[in-house]
């Protein structure tokens, strides 16, 4: 039974979230199903969907106070065939979702599924508890997310909600990317240059690795001025300067992590279930992560790569240097991480888990 599925995606810029949309996009149309994409009309968003295939249609996607958006996606849903699933990214779309599925003519042949990206406790509320309500399932990312969402003890059935793992389509047989000096222990960051990734305390244990001559540290990613270039000046005065290189944005990041020797994700903050690991997992990478949110659910300690407590300079220091001084345990633990990846983490795997709940009925 092929599905009508159609995505909403409100954010403004290209990230981790828009990346599951659109690979599930592709997956969905690849099965033989019917999908759509509306969005904001945000060109960069815009862009990476067009050139996928997947041409947006355009709503504003203001949440509560928005009444164009429900009415017209009303009109839009009234025109599909039945089965049809809104898949949703955040509870401002899920609102604008909620509303349009009552204006329907037969509201029972819309099922509405919500993925929760973030990792933040529920708002309890009275708007809120409405959401929960109109919202069929609502898909986390990781258990930490689950967890997190249900530390303020919100009024929702849980027999709604659900966790399922991220992942990523990744290429096999990928080719590392060049310009590796003899001698170079490659270390890669790649993801949004942002103050909640960590990345004064990574410049801060560089600084602390005593012999650091052969580290040389890729930063992959884009951020705001006013976040970047006081990292660029910390760097220069812990003089670390020389041992990185600003990538800016990389579009086909998969080459440089696979020519990196240790993947550095040193986020300070509670990350859902970040994509990064599973990028550098996928490439037989080992990876040094700090031990929040959802990555322990990725990574065990000591045998997909190393957990460090987030925000601990020192201990990020150590478990760099215990990494690169180790070949064989870097080795070891890469093929530890790929074997993890491609048994637990795989694409086809998390396809089927969240294509049930397009289906299932819960309501």
């Amino acid at each position: 039974m092929s599905l009508n599925v159609l995505h909403l995606v409100s954010n403004g810029v290209w990230g981790g979230g828009e990346r599951y949309v659109l690979d599930l996009c592709r997956a969905l149309e690849a099965r033989g199903d019917s999908v759509a994409v509306i969005t904001r009309g945000k060109k960069d968003v815009d862009r990476r969907f067009a050139d996928a295939g997947f041409i947006p249609g355009r709503l504003p996607l203001k949440g509560l106070l928005d009444f164009v958006s429900p009415t017209t996606l009303a009109r839009v849903l009234n025109r599909m065939s039945a089965p049809i699933v809104v898949h949703v990214h955040n509870f401002k779309d899920a609102d604008t979702a909620i509303r349009a599925r009552n204006m329907c003519k037969d509201p029972g042949n819309v099922r509405l599924v919500m993925t929760r990206h973030l990792a933040r406790p529920a708002k309890t509320g009275r708007y809120h508890r409405w959401l929960y309500a109109g919202l069929d399932s609502i898909i986390f990312v990781s258990e930490a997310a689950k967890a997190e969402f249900l530390s303020t003890n919100p009024a929702v059935d849980h027999k709604k909600l659900h966790v399922v793992h991220n992942a990523i389509t990744a290429p096999e047989n990928v080719e590392p990317a060049a310009g590796k000096e003899a001698g170079e222990i490659r270390l890669v960051f790649a993801g949004r240059l942002a103050p909640e990734k960590g990345l004064d305390i990574l410049i801060q244990a560089l600084a602390k690795i005593k012999d650091r001559k052969h580290l040389r540290l890729k930063i992959a990613g884009v951020g705001r001025g006013r976040d970047v270039m006081p990292l660029m000046g910390l760097a220069r005065r812990l003089d670390v300067a020389d041992n990185i290189e600003w990538l800016g944005p990389v579009d086909k990041i998969f080459p440089l992590m696979a020519s990196a020797d240790i993947g550095v994700l040193p986020s300070i903050v509670k990350e859902a279930c970040p994509l990064a690991p599973l990028e550098f997992m996928s490439q037989g990478i080992p990876v040094i992560a700090s031990a929040c949110g959802g990555t322990p659910e990725l990574i065990t300690d000591g045998q997909e790569g190393l957990l460090v407590p987030p925000g601990d300079a020192d201990a990020l220091a150590a478990a760099i240097e215990k990494l690169a001084a180790d070949p064989e345990l870097r080795h070891r633990l890469g093929a530890n991480a790929r074997k993890a990846y491609q048994t637990n983490l795989s694409y086809p795997a998390f396809f089927t888990a969240i294509t049930e709940h397009y289906l299932a009925d819960e309501r």
